[in-house]
């Protein structure tokens, strides 16, 4: 729960906190598209991985950052295992006795398959900790996004981590009253959880029923033409880091292609 928790948005006035929320997005985009798309192989998902790194010593959200790696670590080795017993399938019995380039190889993938998921992990906690979900809103909104679109994506990245917050404070309740998750066997264990999501469940609907009567009470949707506050501009930063983006994505990618990186 402290990983969802950790994607809230934390405020600063780093160069990424600066940044146009479309500047973010396309960095996003181009790094989820060099992990899943272009690249699998060891050495480039361990380059894309510790690309990230400096961004976040920059922006100043380690602590966060750590925490929702942490919270992703249950993840990474399920992954790295299924991967690895895969690969290794017909090896099982006497894994030892595997060829050593069978291991290698599947030692290789495995770890690479890994990366790409904290890579993954790491890029959308960089934006998610460096984004307001109001600019947010209203950089989907310049890109043309229906409004009821743009507020519906705002409100869970609003949510979701008040959300976690939530049940982390319901389970210390209910251990304070001698509530013994750990106890019994894996469908008893199941059972332990009731008395969490039932006051989690209610308490949802609440706070949706909340939200729906301050809705209805300011005549949501009674207006087609809205008006805003203020509109996002794209800065001379924003252009520089779009362009560095995309210098290095076009290069990565070409470096593909010609094989020279795998």
């Amino acid at each position: 729960m402290k990983a969802f928790e950790g994607l809230a948005y934390q405020r600063g006035v780093s160069f990424l906190h600066r940044l146009d929320p479309r500047s973010k997005m396309i960095y996003l985009i181009a790094l989820s598209v060099l992990s899943t798309v272009v690249f699998y192989t060891l050495l480039p998902m361990l380059v894309l991985f510790i690309s990230t790194i400096p961004l976040v010593a920059l922006s100043r959200i380690v602590k966060k950052w750590l925490t929702i790696v942490r919270g992703a670590l249950i993840f990474v080795i399920f992954i790295f295992l299924f991967n690895f017993i895969g690969l290794t399938w017909n090896y099982l019995p006497n894994i030892l006795q595997a060829p050593p380039n069978v291991l290698c190889n599947a030692l290789s993938l495995s770890t690479a398959m890994m990366l790409r998921f904290l890579t993954l992990v790491s890029v959308f906690a960089l934006f998610f900790l460096t984004t307001s979900p109001d600019d947010f809103a209203q950089s989907m909104i310049q890109l043309k996004l229906p409004y009821d679109y743009a507020l519906t994506f705002t409100m869970a990245m609003r949510f979701v981590p008040m959300l976690a917050r939530e049940t982390q404070l319901i389970i210390d309740a209910q251990k304070s009253r001698g509530l013994e998750l750990e106890k019994g066997n894996f469908i008893q264990r199941i059972r332990n959880y009731i008395p969490i999501l039932i006051p989690l469940i209610i308490s949802s609907f609440k706070r949706a029923e909340m939200i729906a009567d301050a809705m209805e009470s300011r005549a949501f949707g009674a207006s087609k033409q809205r008006t805003y506050l203020y509109m996002l501009k794209l800065s001379s930063h924003d252009f520089f880091f779009i362009s560095l983006t995309l210098f290095f994505t076009c290069l990565a990618i070409v470096l593909r292609l010609l094989g020279l990186l795998l």
